[in-house]
């Protein structure tokens, strides 16, 4: 039985691995470089039996809480393949303490000797690092109750939740901890509109249903998140089937792709699956899913609602539950992260427990009798079911043996088994994982930056200070330095290499590969059409499946259009940075000075429409025969036709009408030709609004860098007084030396700040950091 030990980073997403205290051979399957655990933490196992080739193990990890509740799944998962692991948890101080640490520091930097870290930049840098942003994309088909579920999550009515008035438009809901919702609507042309302070449901409902607004922005609380912790924002889209704006459906279609890293909240509807909307966008999720680890798998939590409308002794919640994991299973996702949940109970219990003034007498007396039902009934214990971390299911049981007095009308246990409680912490749980780790990491990188850029500039200062003999030289170079700065030919010739840069041309290539992938997919589509004939109310039919097939894919390659040129755009950005480190070092070309090391570059870089088409064109009118009938035979008729008594009295005619038809073919060529001239034309539109988008990151960075010469400049000659008298030279030199040493301090803790920590079990609490 092999020792291992398993030390794990979540902040710099490094890993270390010893087997029987020897690190591990570098081409071997553990050295798994700077991936996030839950990328690979699946295959650990295996990975351990390839190594050392048996099935027995002692691991300890050392690492936080909720990579080690990951470690312990993958564990209990193992035995089943017979691979055992005896696992413990080394401890190590969590999210909480260092995100205070952090604040700590900043108002330590503003306060400290040097200037240039007190400017209002540094602060907005360090305001941005702390509020960005983590999205939550709500989806689900039509009656599946996303806004319902969105309202107990929020716990008061303010989105449209009617059959009525099923989402139309996006809102985007935004944690500012304001006990009162603000709307800013945003119409599809123009400036937002203004504000709505204290948004009533009626307002929103107004709002929804106006074609006009594309997006609604509310500022509001979501009460199971702390503002100052995450600024979480819950995205309602609407759903495939009914939404007015191709760029709602490309909304939804981007944060279900695998490029994503939002968390996806995809809500069914326990009595009704497999409608078509829903298999498309499952197609979407399953294919998302198939890459990226444990954390893809993490980032969707399918919510099975409306559960409280099952019936005793006639729907068995657990045979509902199986069907959901086979129907799923069926789209290609397996083992997924269920949530059956009662939305509707959740939200009416929390009204009545928040604001009793507003429920009325009847709809008290109904949320009293499902409050009965959900405790009463041990099936709709809704929590028992959920896809729970262990940290959580402790939680949940805990906040039961908290409220549990035995009265099955208790408002409280009836909440837990609703299954929404369950729900929040598991949001909760993925934004510690994955968004503040990120963060924490975000804010040391901003403060380590800034403080490597001042180091460098008093490290450099006390270096020209004590080469007394190479003064002269030293002014000599700084005044040729300065001058290539101000007016060289480096800068003109930089100025010429940004203007250059153009990812226009691989985004259009990027563009003509999607395209060839939407037509290959549409080709798929209408295999064996082209044979049919249609009468008309089934080639009407037949146009509406082909528009249906249109919008999903030209929806999809706009999306996957927009990754790509976010993807050369950063590319374009970077480039940039790249560009004008080079050019500040061949301004250094030939400038030596013997014993300093002179970096400029250092002293700044932390400052550093689907067109519907005709049926009628392609409409063949063709005579159709539609029975027969008998005439007199005009033969017979008359004198002459008496005699004709070899000709028949009366005749049989077939009786034709004039029907009309479309031609499978032609229908399917004219669809063809529609959707590539569509689509050649949306390309090149958004190429060239790509194209204008890089030209303004060009002339941004173009002036970024003019004010950066302009800094460094006035950084050279400050380092130049430092080569005038020996006097100045002296009292100049201890200041310096102090804001050195202090600089030196702070960057020690700065990078002590994201470093595991072990902690004794009694060195502190216990304290369950899902909470945080």
């Amino acid at each position: 039985m092999s020792k291992v030990y398993l030390e794990y980073n979540p902040f710099k997403l490094e890993t270390n691995i010893l087997i029987e205290g020897e690190a591990v051979r570098e081409n071997s399957v553990l050295n798994v470089g700077n991936k996030r655990l839950q990328e690979w933490v699946d295959q650990l196992p295996i990975y351990l039996y390839e190594e050392c080739n048996e099935n027995e193990f002692e691991l300890e990890f050392m690492g936080t809480s909720m990579d080690f509740e990951d470690v312990e799944e993958v564990v209990a998962k193992a035995r089943q393949k017979d691979i055992r692991i005896h696992l413990t948890h080394i401890p190590v101080r969590e999210l909480d303490h260092m995100e205070q640490r952090i604040e700590e520091l900043f108002h330590e930097i503003v306060r400290g000797p040097i200037e240039e870290l007190k400017t209002e930049d540094l602060k907005s840098t360090f305001e941005q690092a702390l509020n960005d942003e983590f999205e939550i994309t709500v989806v689900a088909t039509m009656s599946a109750g996303k806004s319902t579920l969105i309202n107990a999550l929020l716990q008061q009515k303010i989105m449209p939740s009617s059959q009525e008035a099923c989402t139309a438009t996006i809102s985007r809901i935004k944690d500012i901890d304001q006990p009162t919702f603000t709307a800013i609507p945003h119409p599809t042309f123009g400036e937002p509109l203004e504000s709505i302070e204290d948004v009533s449901l009626e307002e929103m409902t107004r709002l929804n249903s106006d074609e006009s607004i594309l997006m609604i922005e509310l500022h509001g609380d979501i009460p199971f998140t702390d503002a100052k912790e995450t600024s979480l924002v819950l995205i309602d889209t609407p759903g495939p089937n009914n939404s007015r704006d191709e760029n709602h459906l490309k909304m939804t279609y981007k944060n279900l792709s695998e490029s994503s890293k939002t968390l996806v909240l995809y809500i069914l509807n326990a009595t009704q699956l497999g409608v078509d909307d829903d298999s498309k966008l499952l197609d979407m999720v399953a294919e998302s899913m198939k890459v990226g680890g444990k954390q893809s798998k993490d980032r969707y939590l399918f919510v099975v609602n409306k559960l409280d409308q099952f019936r005793k002794g006639e729907d068995d919640v657990e045979v509902s539950l199986n069907k959901v994991r086979k129907y799923l299973a069926n789209r290609g996702i397996h083992d997924p992260n269920i949530f059956p949940a009662a939305a509707l109970p959740a939200l009416d219990i929390r009204q009545l427990m928040n604001q009793a003034d507003e429920v009325d007498e009847d709809l008290e007396f109904e949320i009293s009798v499902m409050t009965r039902k959900l405790n009463h009934n041990q099936q709709l214990h809704l929590e028992r079911y959920a896809t729970l971390t262990p940290s959580i299911r402790n939680k949940m049981e805990q906040r039961l043996k908290e409220v549990e007095n035995g009265d099955i009308y208790n408002k409280d246990s009836a909440l837990v088994h609703s299954g929404i409680p369950a729900i929040e912490e598991t949001i909760k749980l993925y934004v510690d994982k994955y968004a503040r780790t990120a963060k924490v990491k975000n804010v040391v990188d901003t403060f380590q930056q800034k403080l490597e850029s001042s180091l460098a500039f008093e490290k450099m200062k006390e270096t020209i200070a004590k080469q007394a003999d190479q003064h002269a030289a030293i002014q000599a170079q700084i005044a040729v330095l300065t001058e290539k700065i101000q007016h060289g030919n480096e800068s003109k010739a930089f100025k010429k290499k940004i203007e250059a840069i153009n990812p226009v041309l691989q985004i259009r290539a990027e563009g003509k590969r999607l395209q060839r992938e939407q037509n290959q997919q549409i080709t798929d589509v209408l295999a064996g059409k082209q044979t049919t004939k249609f009468e008309m109310e089934e080639a009407e039919a037949f146009a509406e499946e082909l528009l249906a097939t249109a919008q999903t894919s030209f929806t999809n390659l706009h999306a996957n259009l927009e990754l790509v040129i976010e993807k050369h755009l950063n590319r374009a950005a970077f480039d940039l940075l790249k560009g004008y480190r080079e050019k500040i070092l061949r301004l250094m070309d030939g400038m030596e000075i013997a014993g300093i090391e002179f970096e400029p570059y250092e002293l700044v870089q932390g400052d550093l429409e689907f067109n519907q088409h005709s049926i009628q064109q392609v409409v063949i009118k063709e005579s159709v025969k539609v029975g027969e009938e008998t005439y007199k035979n005009p033969e017979r008729e008359g004198i002459i036709g008496f005699f004709k008594i070899f000709e028949p009295r009366t005749l049989v005619r077939e009786v034709y009408e004039e029907k009309q038809y479309v031609d499978g073919k032609s229908l399917v060529d004219l669809f063809i030709t529609d959707v590539e001239v569509s689509t050649r034309k949306s390309i090149n539109l958004i190429c060239d609004e790509a194209g204008k988008t890089a030209d303004q990151i060009k002339s941004s960075y173009d002036k970024k860098f003019e004010e950066v010469d302009r800094l460094l400049v006035t950084k050279l000659q400050e380092l130049n007084r430092f080569t005038e008298n020996a006097k100045n030279i002296e009292s100049l030199l201890e200041a310096s030396h102090q804001k050195l040493v202090w600089l030196e301090a702070m960057e020690t803790k700065i990078k002590a700040i994201i470093e595991l920590e072990a902690i004794k079990c009694e060195e502190e609490p216990s304290v369950d950091y899902t909470t945080i």
